[in-house]
């Protein structure tokens, strides 16, 4: 690999490219809905483009704006061995990391004024809302309710974005799975802070999970997350705006008892690592991961983040039979 594509590739994953599947099928399902309306496809996979870098840029920059705060603490040794690592060995300074930052959104905003002059004003109104999530997020997560700013930018935001530019229209119907979605992806986030707890709350860091009494009180989390993720989604059945084939996406409700049991072993031994089994795919680069001090951590990630995965996958197909079939 030459150096450039090595300085990119330690970009990305610094930038926990891993969560991008966070992104991408969360757009997957509100370009579903869209192309089976119609939608334009060029354009919406330009606004993949736009979100994906949007979200590289929200992580790396929540980690300069946690690793300025917890340097001024003084409390970096409480972090997990995973938390801004990259930083901490001075593979990277804080000044890379923030021009980074900037070329990402920079390419975004590129991407969304395209899209502005090919459909309309309503793509400002989505990508400025973008923005301030990106930009703010470190603010609302240093808060407690980093959660919030997640559930408005990939729920409302993303879904009636990239509805917006492939049909040029909204629609209840795209606005109820969005939020239905988002509540998976909020469950990602609430994993990581989760692990994150100890290290929080000694910088204290207020998150969701700081919201309950300790952290094994703090799983309980996990069943309110994802109990409005498919609650919002039997109401959206159960009102007809959507057909009784998506209750399949409760197919994933077994993986979500498997992650609150995974994350209450880590509670209690940060180190162990799970026996990964046949259901547990992706892992991506699994074997080399697993030798590493960071595979308790990655470990309840993959998890987290292929329930979304899989959530979202399921909706897409309910959508494709209750179309074409």
């Amino acid at each position: 690999m030459s150096e450039c594509l090595k300085k990119i590739w330690f970009w990305l994953e610094n930038s926990r490219i891993f969560t991008v599947p966070m992104s991408v099928f969360s757009w997957l399902v509100a370009f579903t809905f869209a192309y089976t309306n119609g939608g334009n496809v060029f354009y919406g996979i330009l606004a993949l483009i736009g979100i994906c870098l949007g979200q590289l840029a929200t992580n790396l920059f929540d980690d300069y704006v946690d690793f300025k705060k917890l340097e001024q603490l003084g409390t970096l040794e409480n972090q997990t061995k995973a938390k801004c690592k990259y930083i901490k060995n001075g593979e990277a300074s804080l000044s890379d990391v923030l021009r980074v930052v900037i070329i990402y959104c920079a390419i975004a905003t590129a991407i969304g004024a395209f899209l502005f002059l090919k459909t309309g004003y309503p793509v400002i109104i989505f990508a400025l809302l973008g923005a301030v999530f990106v930009l703010t997020y470190a603010k609302w997560s240093t808060a407690g309710i980093g959660e919030i700013a997640v559930g408005l930018a990939f729920g409302p935001i993303l879904f009636g974005g990239v509805y917006w530019v492939m049909t040029q229209t909204l629609n209840y119907e795209i606005f109820i799975i969005g939020s239905a979605v988002v509540m998976f992806t909020i469950g990602l986030l609430y994993t990581n802070a989760l692990l994150d707890f100890d290290g929080d709350e000694a910088s204290h860091k207020k998150t969701l999970c700081h919201r309950f009494k300790n952290k094994n009180q703090a799983v309980a989390g996990f069943g309110i997350i994802y109990g409005m993720g498919y609650g919002i989604l039997s109401a959206g059945v159960l009102s007809g705006y959507l057909q009784s084939i998506f209750f399949i996406a409760f197919f994933t409700f077994p993986l979500v008892i498997e992650l609150i049991i995974s994350m209450l072993m880590f509670n209690n031994d940060k180190e162990f690592v799970p026996a990964k089994k046949f259901w547990h795919f992706p892992f991506e680069n699994w074997k080399t991961i697993k030798n590493q001090d960071i595979a308790s951590f990655r470990f309840r990630m993959y998890q987290a983040r292929n329930i979304m995965i899989h959530t979202s996958l399921l909706i897409c197909i309910a959508k494709v039979i209750s179309v074409y079939f």
